[in-house]
Order: structure tokens, then C-alpha cells, then sequence
């Protein structure tokens, strides 16, 4: 029995592929009749079936084609379903974002909480200005990559040819003069190798450090006057 009913669901789903509409199926295949039937329990709109077909294509029919009058209980009508009060009146259009059953599937989400998790839809505005940072960075790398193939050589220069190649003027400047470095990191190194502050009287560099009760310069070796 599983596997005739495996077969027959690849069946289904073959022509649901093919084109064949979901209505057709429900209509022929809705109040069959076989064992096992009964009650049904753990569905919040199908309390009976009168076959596992009947039970399938009905649960079909209310997921996909909102098809309530094949459900026996329609899970917005109960005793213990509230209004919505104001927002009750208001058009689709007002709704901030879309609910998420429309982007999966409509038989994991029904039976819980109506709309409890929204997907929000930027502008396209908004989407292509974020998207505009990675556009650019694809075109100049599509660009470089361009350039690199137009520039490819048949042969194989040698080490020294490329280092002379590379080492322009700006790189060799910029290469020699040292890294700036903010006050910030320059006041944290200092008092991490002990400086107080002071200048040295011989050498006047700020480098006096705490010798005992004396202070010693780290530059010229001075002390203010202890040994």
C-alpha cells in the first residue's frame, strides 16, 4: 500500500509539472471512498475523511486553493476568534510587508499564529543603492581583469626588470617616509614603557622614567641627580 501510494503521489506531482491544473485533481479525487476513513486529528480545518485520497486533495484544496468550503472548520471562525478592530476595514495595500505564507508553503504555516512573521519588501530605490557598492566593485574588477589580459606579455621578463617596473618614484616615497601615527597610540606607547612626562635636562626628550626616587632618561642615560 505505501508504495502504490508513493507511485501515485510521483503521479500527481508529474502532472501538476505538465501543466495539468490542481482543481482537476481535487474534483476527482475528493470523496473516494476506502479504509482507512474516519476522524482525523492534529488538522485544524479537516476533522473527517473518507479515504487518505479524500483527506490528501482536500488538504490540497484548502492550502493552495483557499477551497474552505471543502474544510469542515474554518480556522478564522471559532468561539474563541477575536476581530481586528480597526485594521479589519483597512484595504491589502496598508499592510506593512508581506506575510510570509505567501513564500512558503501554505501547509506549514496554516494552523499557527495568522501573519506572525513579515518579510519586508525594500524600495527599489533602496535596493539598488545598496546593490551600487557591489556593481561598482564588479566593474572595476571585470575592468582590471581586462586590463591584466591586455596587457599580457608572450614572455617571461626577469625579477630585477619587475622590481624596477614596480618601484615608481611615488612607491619608493612612500615607502621610505614612516607610518603616521595618531596622538592616541603615541601617548598608550609612552606610558606603557614608563615615561612620566618630563624632560630630560640634558637632552630635553621626553623620555624620563622612574629610577628609584629618581627619574632616568632612557635617551642619554642622565638622572636628576641621584645615582
Amino acid at each position: 500500500f505505501r508504495a502504490m501510494m508513493n507511485n501515485f503521489a510521483i503521479a500527481i506531482s508529474l502532472g501538476l509539472q505538465y501543466g495539468v491544473p490542481l482543481e482537476e485533481f481535487v474534483e476527482a479525487f475528493i470523496f473516494t471512498r476506502f479504509e482507512p476513513a474516519g476522524l482525523v486529528s492534529g488538522n485544524d480545518s479537516i476533522k473527517n475523511a473518507t479515504s487518505i485520497l479524500d483527506y490528501v486533495f482536500r488538504e490540497l484544496a484548502v492550502s493552495y486553493l483557499d477551497r474552505y468550503d471543502l474544510a469542515h472548520v474554518t480556522p478564522e471562525v471559532g468561539n474563541t476568534a477575536l476581530g481586528k478592530g480597526v485594521s479589519e476595514d483597512k484595504g491589502p495595500g496598508s499592510q506593512q510587508g508581506l506575510p510570509a505564507t505567501q513564500f512558503v508553503s501554505k501547509g506549514l504555516t496554516r494552523g499557527r499564529v495568522k501573519d506572525q512573521s513579515l518579510m519586508l519588501v525594500p524600495n527599489p530605490v533602496e535596493a539598488d543603492s545598496i546593490n551600487s557598492p557591489v556593481k561598482a566593485m564588479q566593474t572595476s574588477v571585470s575592468t582590471a581583469l581586462k586590463a591584466a589580459t591586455a596587457l599580457k606579455q608572450d614572455y617571461q621578463p626577469e625579477p630585477g626588470r619587475i622590481t624596477e617596473t614596480l618601484l615608481t618614484p611615488e612607491v619608493e616615497q612612500a615607502a621610505t617616509q614612516p607610518a603616521h601615527r595618531s596622538q592616541t597610540s603615541l601617548r598608550a606607547e609612552a606610558q606603557m614603557k614608563g615615561y612620566v612626562g618630563e624632560a630630560c635636562p640634558e637632552c630635553q626628550n621626553f623620555t624620563l622614567v622612574r629610577n628609584g626616587t629618581c627619574l632616568k632618561c632612557d635617551t642619554c642615560g642622565a638622572t636628576t641627580g641621584c645615582s
